[in-house]
């Protein structure tokens, strides 16, 4: 299974979602651009796990998959965090490999008649955070004073208020 791990060169939230840029996407992730600009659809999955680096540091991934041999993981380090809270709140991310569409604005840009975002949209990305939750929470019952463990659970905590139901 081919893994690329890339790191958000910026972090923001639209009235609807967290937005997240990685330019590098733009090139490395082309052939799947091109099937969803083609109308496919495609299916995929997500999980958050944290991991911590050989130099200590803890990291917050979010791992992405579809078809069954690809997966982007997004790493999240500490001055990163905070967004996970409003990534609870907003349950959409995001992710832009093109700046442009910051730089002008997705509204100007769909008058354009060949506009094709570099840009995939993930729906209720605050799934899987209750576990991600009770494992640093674990993680910190165990390894009492690690500042950035217990950082991370009081950030996480946050993400815990209860999801409006949506009835159909």
């Amino acid at each position: 299974m081919h893994k690329q791990v890339v790191f958000p060169e910026f972090l923001g939230e639209s009235e609807l979602a967290v937005v997240v840029v990685i330019p590098s996407l733009k090139e490395d992730m082309s052939h799947l651009f091109k099937r969803f600009h083609a109308g496919e659809e495609i299916d995929y999955w997500f999980s958050w796990d944290l991991v911590v680096t050989d130099s200590a540091e803890y990291l917050v991934l979010l791992e992405m998959n579809w078809d069954q041999e690809e997966s982007l993981v997004v790493a999240f380090n500490r001055e990163m965090w905070e967004f996970l809270n409003v990534m609870a709140e907003k349950q959409s991310m995001v992710l832009m490999a093109d700046w442009q569409i910051v730089d002008e604005g997705a509204p100007d840009l769909l008058r354009e008649e060949e506009f094709k975002p570099y840009a995939l949209l993930i729906r209720n990305v605050h799934t899987g955070l209750d576990k991600l939750y009770n494992h640093v929470k674990e993680l910190v019952g165990v390894n009492e004073g690690i500042e950035e463990l217990i950082q991370l659970q009081l950030i996480l905590e946050g993400t815990q208020f209860p999801k409006p139901t949506t009835l159909h």
